[in-house]
Order: C-alpha cells, then sequence, then structure tokens
C-alpha cells in the first residue's frame, strides 16, 4: 500500500513539474476577465465598430466668420486737413491773422485796390460799435477754371484803440472763392463733379450739409462748399480762432465789466 501512495505521490510531482502552469489557468482566466477566446470576441467587436466609424461620413461644421469690428476699418481714403488760411494749390501762402501788407506782397495782381468797411456790431447790453474790415479781390486763370478770389481782413486792434488804424493792424481772417469751370469739351466738367472728387473725396462726409451747403470744421477753420449752377462752385474758409479774438476785444472793452475797468485807467489821469 504504501508503494501505490508513493507510485502516486511520484506521478503527481512529475506532472507539475512536466506543466507547471495548467493549475493556473482557471486563476488567470478569472484574473483577465475570460478566457482567450472572449479576449477574441471583444477584440472583433472592436474592429466591427471600427469599420463601422469609418463607413459612416463625417459631417464638417459650417466655417462662421467672426464679425468685423467698424473700428478695425480704416477709410481707404485719407481725409484732407482743412485750410488753415489761404491755400493755393495744396500750398498754404498766408495763414489765419497775416498782416495785410504781408498778403499784399504774395497777390499775384500788383493793381488790386484795398476797400475798406466798417462793419456795425450791437453788443448784448444795447451798445453799436464799428467792426474795421478790408477785402482785396483779384482773378486767377489757370487750364480748367477762372477764380474770383475775396480775401477778408479784420482789425481788432481798433476796438482796444481807435488809434490803431494802420494796415499793419488788419489780419487776414477768411477767403472767399468763386470757381467757374472753362468749356473742356469731351467730357465736360461740372460743378457736380468738383463736389464729388475734390470735397466729398478729399474731406469725407460734411458735419452738416443744409441742402445748399457742404460744411466741415476743425479747431481752427470752417470750411463751406457750394454748387451755383452747372459749372460755377463757391468756397468760403473762415479762420475760427480769429472770431474767437474779435469776441474776446469786444467783451473786454464793451461789456460792463470792460467799461468800468476803462473808466478806472481814465480816472488816472485825474487829479484831485
Amino acid at each position: 500500500m504504501k508503494n501505490i501512495i508513493k507510485i502516486a505521490v511520484s506521478i503527481f510531482v512529475i506532472g507539475i513539474i512536466i506543466n507547471p502552469l495548467a493549475p493556473l489557468h482557471s486563476e488567470e482566466d478569472q484574473l483577465f476577465g475570460g478566457s482567450k477566446d472572449k479576449k477574441s470576441e471583444s477584440s472583433e467587436e472592436a474592429e466591427e465598430q471600427q469599420l463601422i466609424n469609418e463607413s459612416t461620413p463625417i459631417k464638417e461644421l459650417p466655417k462662421v466668420s467672426l464679425p468685423i469690428s467698424r473700428n478695425k476699418i480704416e477709410s481707404v481714403i485719407p481725409v484732407k486737413r482743412l485750410p488753415d488760411g489761404w491755400v493755393f494749390r495744396d500750398e498754404l501762402l498766408a495763414p489765419w491773422a497775416t498782416s495785410l501788407p504781408a498778403v499784399l506782397t504774395i497777390v499775384p495782381d500788383t493793381t488790386v485796390e484795398v476797400v475798406y468797411t466798417d462793419e456795425s456790431r450791437t453788443t448784448k447790453d444795447g451798445i453799436v460799435l464799428p467792426i474795421k474790415r478790408a477785402t482785396v479781390e483779384f482773378n486767377y486763370v489757370t487750364r480748367l477754371t477762372i477764380e474770383r478770389i475775396t480775401l477778408g481782413f479784420v482789425n481788432i486792434d481798433y476796438v482796444y484803440s481807435t488809434t490803431n488804424n494802420s494796415d499793419s493792424h488788419y489780419i487776414l481772417e477768411s477767403v472767399v472763392k468763386k470757381i467757374k469751370l472753362k468749356d473742356t469739351g469731351f467730357p465736360q466738367l461740372t460743378a457736380e463733379d468738383v463736389i464729388k472728387h475734390k470735397v466729398l473725396m478729399e474731406y469725407g462726409t460734411p458735419k452738416e450739409y443744409d441742402g445748399v451747403w457742404h460744411n466741415y470744421g476743425d479747431e481752427n477753420s470752417i470750411f463751406r462748399v457750394r454748387k451755383l449752377d452747372e459749372r460755377n462752385v463757391k468756397v468760403e474758409v473762415d479762420g475760427l480762432q480769429i472770431a474767437d479774438k474779435l469776441n474776446k476785444a469786444i467783451e473786454d472793452v464793451y461789456s460792463q465789466q470792460g467799461i468800468e475797468y476803462k473808466k478806472r485807467l481814465m480816472m488816472d489821469g485825474i487829479d484831485l
């Protein structure tokens, strides 16, 4: 009996030595979720799912362009600066406040005459005072136009003292041009062409259009353009700083405070 048991034990030990992993198959199946057959089935299912995904067409989302902010849109046409005085062919010949004698040396027509006028102005306190002005007119002819130019001057110093009445006290305050288009044949230039190409295209959208005048303005000048008829255009330019100086002079001298100040100065000449 003992020999039989020894033989059986020997056979069992030999079997373990020959195939030591056989008892672990069941544990291995439990640890990794099943047998090799189950693994192959899961891999086949994954391959089938991949084939289905590849055969299904992919829908592309439509491309949506981002909205463009108007602040980032730059104008293709640069806006031209308003004239700061008497300008000819984009050259500033005489800026605002240039004296009358200095401007006369620039005027191409040496036979021009200076016309002096008095303008009456009534203050808010009812005081009527004269404003001394002067104008110079001359013609300038180009290949395409005949221009009638009027330069306007004002004597602000006269408001402070009536002794300031020489030509040197008159300073440039305005420029007026009447432009007549010559016969250009074909095509014929018109006033509408001047408004479109020389005004709107260069100076941009006007601050105001009242149905007649295209009105522009900045810190130095007021610029106005209008069509007179098919071949005539009128341009007016005024210096804002000159108008401000004139209003300040009137306020300094003819306001109640100005009158009292002038009376005190006059009292210095009285000795009691």
